[in-house]
């Protein structure tokens, strides 16, 4: 138990940094280029591979919005006293 509490912290700060970078990249991409959006995330035909890039997005910022909150609920440890 206490190994899984160890690497919650770093895992969830990384699925927090990393969503939050991939959700910036697809808002960048909206911005400059914004036909891209419906076009596939890969020529790969089959999931998740086949994701649009606004689909890629959501699910970035919903990983991000995940991993704060994991990251959040770690930080908050009950003080002896």
């Amino acid at each position: 138990m206490a190994r899984r509490h160890i690497l919650l912290r770093p895992v969830a700060l990384t699925m927090f940094v990393f969503g939050l970078l991939v959700w910036f990249y697809v808002i960048l991409i909206q911005i400059t280029h914004p036909e891209w959006l419906a076009s596939q995330f890969s020529h790969v035909g089959f999931p998740p591979f086949n994701w649009r890039l606004d689909e890629v997005g959501m699910l970035a910022f919903a990983v991000a919005a995940v991993g704060f909150f994991l990251w959040q609920l770690n930080e908050t440890k009950p003080r002896a006293g």
